[in-house]
């Protein structure tokens, strides 16, 4: 007689967050902008500086993304078109989840080079099995206003990936970015097309964000923004006084963005039969050297989110209802075809975050709760169980210098289920953050991320040197280190320690 077992790999879960790939999560970064949006970076701090004219008529938000003080400037009436100057004001990081630059009076075209950047990457300092993980991007634009109500956004994204050594991948990509028709009213702005929705107020693994869709082609070697992909979307944002209601449907589903099965930041390795997330035995990885993989996404749409924030004096907070599926796979080994499946489970979420200043720093905390977390029972296989997803994080610049130290504490936890019913790593608890500091007149910056698990050995860390002193070019020097226990995300990258020297730009 034959049995079928169901076994399951956890990429929703603890590590996946730490990856960026599970719903609940991400990682040290800035919240990504989307579409139409023009970033002005301070090249001497880091800092960015982002225009959006989408809070009340002709707006202008200028968006302080290291979280300082809430500062309104009212020159008149929003609404625009009329004689009164636009509203300005500085926005702590969180709420403004849409951000562009000021619409303009009359009609206007633009298009270009958006951003660049090249990079190359030395795999040989461990075990790794490629000798050589190197990166290329550009982003393409075209802006048509034909006046201040209307907006025709069309982005292309080019990526190539190069990997040689004892596995070889190469890729050249071609992939939409944010492309969209935007209508802007008095008080509320409807978009239509492909967009970036990032939800929630937390960097790196913000437990509000579901609706976005994972970019892990290279796993956690960048920052937020640039592990985010654009999706098909249609995005109500209505404004009033202090107060927003974003509603978000996403029509098609599209899973997350993942590297080729031969890459090194695959979360699954056939060589070795280890998988992202899960203390391996030998005969799960004799399963997962033969098996074949398929983490095809299913038809039909991508769900739904509303958000409601709103800013006081004092704090700012937002709440949320969500119903999606999460864009990274869980995968679910089906003996019939002797496959492992992906799993793209749909989910309610009910969260909330609030932000406040006290003390000369920024306070954070960020909680949701999700219905259908997916897991593998022990003795049943596959299954979705309730959870909670928290966050916790201050940031601050030690003696009101250029120093910035962002911190924050993560985890996530089982309802009604034990520690000892699951495969899956949990309870999951991650200590990550960053601190960079400017320094040589602004002209070159010094920056560490790390993740630090707190209920395993899992070790990040990614000291980074960069020359700034170039405007809009930047020169820098990385370094990303891997350990850990078997099943956590440094344990299952620890041979893939990474040396970079990179170039980018931003126009």
């Amino acid at each position: 007689m034959m049995h079928r077992v169901s076994v399951c790999l956890p990429f929703s879960l603890p590590l996946a967050l730490i990856l960026g790939l599970a719903a609940p999560s991400v990682y040290a970064g800035d919240p990504p902008p989307p579409a139409g949006d023009e970033i002005l970076v301070d090249e001497g701090t880091g800092d960015e500086v982002i225009l959006d004219g989408g809070g009340e008529g002709d707006a202008v938000i200028l968006e302080d993304e290291t979280g300082g003080d809430e500062v309104i400037l009212d020159e008149g009436a929003p609404g625009g078109g009329g004689e009164a100057g636009p509203a300005v004001e500085v926005e702590r990081k969180g709420e403004s989840e849409t951000t562009e630059e000021p619409a303009p009076s009359g009609a206007s075209f633009d298009f270009g080079l958006k951003e660049a950047r090249a990079e190359f990457g030395y795999l040989g300092l461990d075990a790794a099995p490629a000798d050589s993980s190197s990166y290329a991007h550009a982003l393409l634009y075209g802006d048509w206003r034909p006046d201040p109500a209307w907006q025709v956004r069309l982005e292309a994204r080019v990526d190539g990936y190069y990997q040689d050594g004892a596995r070889d991948w190469k890729a050249l990509q071609l992939d939409y970015g944010e492309t969209f028709l935007r209508f802007r009213g008095e008080d509320v702005r409807v978009t239509l097309g492909t967009q970036t929705v990032l939800w929630g107020r937390i960097d790196e693994l913000p437990p509000s964000d579901r609706l976005s869709r994972v970019d892990a082609t290279r796993g956690v070697l960048d920052g937020l923004s640039e592990r985010r992909r654009a999706l098909p979307a249609v995005r109500v944002e209505s404004f009033w006084g202090d107060g927003k209601l974003d509603l978000v449907w996403l029509p098609a589903f599209r899973g997350a963005k993942l590297s080729d099965p031969d890459g090194v930041w695959y979360p699954l390795d056939h060589t070795s039969g280890r998988i992202l997330g899960l203390e391996t035995t030998p005969a799960l990885r004799a399963l997962v050297r033969q098996a074949a993989i398929d983490d095809d996404a299913p038809d039909g749409d991508g769900g739904f989110g509303v958000r409601f924030s709103r800013t006081l004096p004092a704090l700012d907070f937002a709440l949320t209802v969500q119903n999606d599926r999460q864009s990274t796979p869980y995968f679910r080994y089906d003996p019939g075809s002797n496959r492992l499946l992906a799993q793209y489970p749909r989910s309610w979420l009910l969260g909330g975050d609030l932000g406040l200043e006290a003390g000369g720093a920024t306070w954070r905390l960020e909680a949701a709760w999700l219905s259908d977390l997916p897991v593998t029972r022990k003795a049943t296989g596959y299954t979705t169980v309730e959870a909670v997803n928290w966050a916790a994080g201050v940031e601050f610049y030690p003696g009101d210098g250029d120093t910035r130290v962002n911190l924050q504490v993560v985890g996530l936890n089982l309802v009604h289920t034990a520690r000892s019913e699951v495969y899956d790593r949990t309870p999951f608890y991650n200590l990550n953050g960053s601190v960079e500091a400017p320094f040589a007149h602004d002209t070159w910056r010094a920056k560490l991320r790390f993740f630090v698990g707190l209920d395993k050995h899992d070790l990040y860390l990614n000291p980074e040197i960069a020359w700034v002193g170039w405007d809009p070019h930047e020169i820098s020097l990385q370094f990303h280190h891997f350990e850990g226990d078997e099943g956590t995300l440094g344990g299952f990258y620890q041979d893939n320690d990474l040396l970079t020297l990179g170039w980018r730009a931003s126009f």
